[in-house]
């Protein structure tokens, strides 16, 4: 199942990364352009394939983490001193959100290659050099989904999902 999903997977080579929204702590990245309408009207670009990620992941360059997803916990100017009461779910409000959105807007991200591995683990790499690292932690045989990949102009197409349970097309 593997080969299918990396198979799959090819259908990112070429898209940028156009934007990103999360629920809660589950991000969720854009990569192309697709406009739709969201529930108050607004047209909101939804990419052509949206990628949701419900475990641990980061950005990196070659010399650094640029973001990751326990940014999310951090207070956005990173010297304050810690207040027992953030909170981290305020748009906008969190270190994750303010980086993300500045990484997507400052540069375009073309997907170079797209691949999954065994462990349910996924690595995108832009041309920019920069790599996208999605990497289960959970051993728990309990049902976990960690990422779930959606063609978001044909609904009527599959969702490619990564769980505790493997890969499965829903």
């Amino acid at each position: 199942m593997t080969e299918r999903i990396n198979q799959i997977l090819k259908c990112l080579i070429g898209l940028p990364l156009t934007r990103t929204t999360r629920a809660a702590n589950m991000e969720c990245l854009k990569f192309g352009t697709h406009y739709g309408l969201d529930l108050k009207g607004d047209v909101v670009n939804y990419g052509e394939f949206g990628l949701h990620i419900q475990c641990p992941w980061r950005f990196t360059d070659e010399k650094e983490i640029i973001v990751g997803s326990d940014d999310l916990f951090e207070q956005i100017d990173e010297t304050a001193e810690y207040i027992e009461n953030f909170d981290w779910d305020v748009k906008g409000g969190n270190l994750r959100d303010v980086k993300l959105l500045d990484f997507i807007s400052a540069k375009s991200n073309i997907v170079k290659s797209a691949s999954a591995d065994k462990y349910g683990g996924l690595q995108i790499e832009f041309e920019s050099n920069v790599i996208l690292t999605v990497f289960p932690v959970v051993s728990s045989k309990a049902y976990n989904e960690y990422w779930r990949l959606m063609n978001n102009i044909d609904e009527s197409i599959n969702h490619y999902i990564s769980s505790s349970d493997g890969f499965e097309i829903d």
